[in-house]
C-alpha cells in the first residue's frame, strides 16, 4: 500500500481542534485520487502532510495511522522523501530552483542533486520533457516562461525524478483546458510504465474526473463524501467550482431526475443533455 490513513487526525502547532480529520485512505501502486474541495477545505495541508512536509512545511501533532510507502508521516524530511514522492503545487515561480538558466538546466537540477550518472540525467530530463511537451522550451530562460510554461516545466522537474507518488495540488490551473487534458494523458502513460500513484487536489470538476475512477469531497479538513463520480457529484457542486451546465445536471440528479450516467467530459454531457432532453421540432 502506497498511502494508508486510518482514523489520521492532524492539529496545528497551538490549535485546539484538528484542521484535518479523521480521514481514511487507502492507495496502492499505480492508483489515482482525485481529492475535490473549495477554500480552505484542507487540499494543500493533505498535500504537504503526504509528501513528507511534517516538521518543515508543517508543524503539529499526527493522531491515528498515517504511512507513504511504508514509512510515518513524522518519519523523514522533505529532502530524504524527493526522490519517491513529488508535489506540484499551483504557483510555478515558487517551485523553480532560481539556480538555472533554461529549462533544460531546470529539470536537470533534481536528478543532478540525486548525484546520478550524466546519461541518465539527460535520459530523464529528455522524457520529462516529452511528456510535458515542454521540449520546444528547452533553451528557455525559466524567467520567460508563462503561467501555463512553467507550470508544465515544475511537472517536468517532477517527473524528472521518478517519483512512485506524485501529488498534484491544482497544478494544471494556468494551462488551457485543452494542455491540461494531454498532459494528463501523458501521466497516465508514465504511471502505467513507472507504477507511480498519482493524486490530484482540485477545487474543479474537470479535467478531474476524466482520468480518476476513486474521488473523495474534503469540506473543512473531513471527508464528506468518497466513491466514484456518482457518489460525489452532487455534494461536491456546493462547494466547488463548476461551470452552469454541470451545477444543472447537479441538480437534475438531486431531484431524482437524471438516472443515467454521471458524463465525464463536457461534450458528453452536451450529448446526453440533447439525447434526453432536447425537444424535437
Amino acid at each position: 500500500m502506497v498511502v494508508n490513513l486510518q482514523q489520521l487526525t492532524f492539529t496545528p502547532k497551538g490549535a485546539e481542534a484538528p484542521l484535518l480529520g479523521p480521514l481514511n485512505i487507502q492507495l496502492a501502486a499505480g492508483q489515482w485520487l482525485a481529492v475535490l474541495g473549495g477554500n480552505g477545505s484542507g487540499k494543500t495541508t493533505l498535500a504537504q502532510l503526504l509528501t513528507g512536509g511534517l516538521g518543515g512545511l508543517l508543524h503539529g501533532e499526527l493522531a491515528g495511522e498515517g504511512l507513504v510507502q511504508g514509512a510515518g508521516l513524522a518519519e523523514g524530511t522533505l529532502i530524504a522523501c524527493a526522490a519517491q514522492r513529488q508535489l506540484v503545487q499551483q504557483s510555478p515561480q515558487l517551485q523553480l530552483s532560481g539556480c538555472a538558466f533554461s529549462v533544460e538546466q531546470e529539470v536537470a537540477f533534481g536528478p543532478e542533486n540525486l548525484g546520478l550518472a550524466p546519461h541518465e540525467i539527460i535520459e530523464r530530463v529528455n522524457l520529462a520533457l516529452k511528456l510535458t511537451y515542454s521540449e520546444a522550451l528547452r533553451l528557455r530562460h525559466p524567467a520567460t516562461l508563462s503561467g501555463g510554461e512553467a507550470q508544465r516545466v515544475v511537472i517536468a522537474s517532477a517527473l524528472a525524478m521518478r517519483p512512485q507518488l506524485l501529488l498534484l495540488d491544482e497544478a494544471f490551473s494556468r494551462m488551457t483546458p485543452s494542455m491540461t487534458q494531454r498532459i494528463l494523458e501523458q501521466l497516465k502513460y508514465y504511471s502505467a510504465h513507472q507504477d507511480c500513484t498519482v493524486v490530484l487536489f482540485e477545487r474543479t470538476l474537470l479535467p478531474t474526473v476524466t482520468c480518476c475512477e476513486q474521488l473523495v469531497l474534503l469540506e473543512h479538513g473531513k471527508i464528506t463524501a468518497s466513491g466514484t463520480l456518482q457518489d460525489v457529484f452532487v455534494p461536491a457542486l456546493r462547494t466547488i467550482n463548476a461551470p452552469d451546465a454541470w451545477r444543472a445536471l447537479g441538480k437534475l440528479v438531486e431531484l431524482g431526475e437524471w438516472s443515467h450516467p454521471i458524463p465525464k467530459d463536457d461534450q458528453a454531457l452536451l450529448t446526453a443533455f440533447k439525447e434526453h432532453y432536447a425537444t424535437a421540432r
